[in-house]
């Protein structure tokens, strides 16, 4: 890691004297706008953390008061003499109409959700041009269009998507890899079908509650019917975008038990109606005949395995928590070794909530892994506050790769974060030298809230990353230092860790401006 010293024409925002003091307000402002007069990001890389070797060997190095003495050259702003051009974010391609209907309607999420969708509406159309609509048929396609849903959140077959996508070799054309690197995407054909096997259901309630009137032993199984029917619809409603994120607990929770009632209602329903058939069937198969000749059947059965697995493979874990601040934690695991780009639920009260985190593998010499959690308000603002009465924790389900992994696919990338999002991206970069980014973080005081380990990490994978001190400089204008960053770097792609409001302007601004750019899209 090769040492960097102070930069010529720097405003230091903390030790300027007077004759700076207008300036470094005046400049603070101009970055935060993306208006500042700087051609070289580069400038704004930090300044060596004491030390030239890998990062585990210098976090040690950089002790108060010392930090606060490097982290005063660290994030300051370079300004460039009157006579530089500056650097100018180019104006958005195309017309306002056209990027908003390609960037923010029409997203991948959304074309696959409609995909799954319009497959469904023509097998609709088939069955109705042959005649064969009918509660059978309709609860098949129920719940084939169930079984798909769920297992599009399975975390194995989501495993096999991101091997699969990060397994293509890096000299196929870019845009090839651009469009499998949004395999994150999965998510829109687990609502696709999720609200199609609803509309299934509706038309199967339709048929069966018809057929009903005609026999009477059927009430029983439509009013199974009517009960499933009333969870999806719960189920389906608690989803909703605006929902979900204001209520995120409750509409997990929702998920949770309403899908459990619908699997025990939905075998109680199978079990009536193949008991019915075993009464009034012409050739008088047995019903355990009758039962295994029923789609929905097995159906049901992949459903409840999926239901079971990841309460099989709960977990009460020992962890050592590593405070960094009143802000943030650092979670220690030594059960396992986990690869990169990989993420673990965590729980403190497994059947009410869980959250996913990414996981930061050891380094070589150490076995296990840690987890970077951040106050957010709920059980994480407690372990966060009493670290020393947190000896346990639940984890429940497989380990599932994340968005990072497809950076795999890309010779040269740009790694965004804000805040703790850094925890995911060293996820990807810890300890691995076989990864060409450029890093850019931003987030307020970096060594006081995550600590110098986090920050010499963040070093060590990239000598010259941009840190970005928040709460000296005010918020920056991600988009123009993630473009100048991505241009000046030659980078392929630009991917993204931050929370919704930045995810959504950052990833829009890059796109529109035709960068592949990536980020979690936040649909869980």
């Amino acid at each position: 890691m090769p040492a960097i010293g102070k930069l010529p024409f720097e405003i230091d925002l903390e030790q300027g004297n007077a004759g700076n003091a207008s300036h470094s307000a005046l400049h603070a402002k101009e970055w935060s706008d993306g208006n500042a007069d700087a051609s070289s990001l580069d400038s704004l890389s930090s300044a060596s953390l004491e030390g030239t070797g890998p990062y585990e060997k210098t976090s040690a190095s950089l002790q108060k008061p010392a930090q606060e003495s490097v982290i005063a050259n660290i994030f300051q702003i370079h300004v460039r003499r009157h006579n530089s051009p500056g650097f100018v974010l180019p104006l958005k391609p195309d017309s306002k109409r056209y990027r908003n209907l390609r960037w923010l309607i029409f997203t991948t999420y959304r074309r696959l959700f409609t995909l799954a969708f319009t497959c469904n509406l023509a097998v609709l159309i088939g069955l109705a041009a042959d005649r064969r609509l009918n509660f059978s048929s309709t609860a098949t396609a129920a719940s084939i269009n169930l079984v798909v849903s769920i297992l599009m959140r399975q975390e194995h077959v989501i495993n096999v998507f991101f091997l699969l996508a990060s397994s293509i070799p890096t000299w196929l054309p870019l845009e090839i890899r651009s469009y499998v690197a949004k395999v994150y995407c999965y998510g829109g054909v687990h609502s696709g079908c999720g609200i199609a096997a609803a509309a299934w259901y509706i038309a199967f309630s339709v048929y069966l509650s018809e057929a009903a009137r005609n026999t009477a032993s059927l009430w029983p199984a439509t009013g199974c019917a009517y009960a499933v029917l009333i969870f999806l619809v719960v189920i389906v409603g608690a989803a909703h975008p605006s929902i979900r994120q204001k209520m995120h607990n409750q509409f997990e929770a929702t998920h949770r038990f309403a899908g459990w009632l619908v699997i025990a209602v939905y075998w109680a329903q199978i079990i009536l109606l193949t008991h019915q058939e075993t009464l009034t069937g012409r050739q008088g198969a047995s019903f355990g005949t009758v039962l295994t000749r029923t789609p929905s059947f097995w159906c049901v059965c992949i459903l409840t395995a999926c239901l079971f697995y990841p309460w099989i493979r709960l977990r009460h874990r020992t962890v050592r928590v590593e405070k960094l601040s009143d802000h943030a934690a650092r979670l220690h695991f030594t059960h396992t070794d986990v690869g990169r780009c990989i993420g673990v639920r965590l729980s403190t009260r497994p059947l009410l909530e869980s959250h996913a985190f990414a996981t930061i593998p050891a380094e070589r010499s150490e076995r296990g892994f840690s987890c970077v959690i951040s106050n957010a308000g709920d059980w994480t603002k407690g372990i966060i506050r009493e670290p020393g009465e947190r000896t346990k924790i639940w984890m429940k389900g497989a380990p599932v790769y994340g968005v990072l992994r497809t950076a795999l696919i890309f010779k040269r990338t740009v790694i965004v974060a804000t805040g703790s999002g850094i925890g995911p991206c060293l996820s990807l970069l810890n300890d691995n030298d076989d990864i060409d980014c450029r890093i850019l973080w931003s987030t307020k005081a970096p060594v006081a809230t995550y600590g110098p380990r986090i920050v010499n990490a963040v070093r060590y994978a990239d000598p010259n990353a941009v840190i970005l001190d928040s709460g000296k400089m005010g918020r920056p204008n991600m988009v123009a230092l993630t473009y100048q960053l991505y241009r000046e770097s030659g980078a392929e792609a630009v991917f993204l860790i931050s929370n919704p409001i930045v995810t959504r302007k950052v990833i829009y601004g890059l796109e529109a401006r035709g960068v592949p750019a990536f980020a979690p899209i936040f649909d869980s």
